[in-house]
């Protein structure tokens, strides 16, 4: 009885170590940036911009033709945004960065439809709400 009771002690020790090493191993990997869900705010532009298309692709329905073109609007302006993010005053770097989403509006508009577009405000509207949240 005593050694089946040590027998079972010893395994769930080595169960917790495990888990313990598991955890360990995935926060570490996460605190380099290297995860699946690598914050964007370490993503290169060209990560972001394939991340946004991707998402765009799956929420909006993107057609074949309107795939390529959102996705070099979306890697124009996440460079640009890139630029813009390296500002030090940030009431600057708000008001460009302003403009440059009109900027990106401006030429989404052109390639997606009306619906789409609508949807794609709605999302964006989501987003804003969503980080404002967070701040708060």
């Amino acid at each position: 009885m005593k050694s089946m009771l040590n027998k079972k002690t010893r395994n769930l020790r080595f169960a917790i170590g495990l888990i313990a090493l598991i955890l360990i191993s995935v926060t570490s990997i996460y605190a380099q940036g290297n995860g699946p869900a690598m914050g964007r705010g370490n993503a290169s532009p060209e990560d972001r911009a394939k991340h946004l298309t991707e998402m765009m692709k799956e929420t909006l329905s993107l057609t074949a033709a309107q795939e390529p073109k959102v996705s070099a609007i979306n890697l124009k302006y996440a460079k640009k945004m890139e630029d813009v993010r390296k500002v030090a005053d940030t009431a600057v770097q708000h008001k460009s960065m302003q403009n440059l989403n009109k900027q990106k509006d401006g030429e989404l508009k052109a390639v997606l439809t009306a619906d789409q577009f609508k949807s794609y405000l709605k999302q964006v509207e989501e987003m804003k709400a969503r980080r404002r949240g967070m701040h708060n």
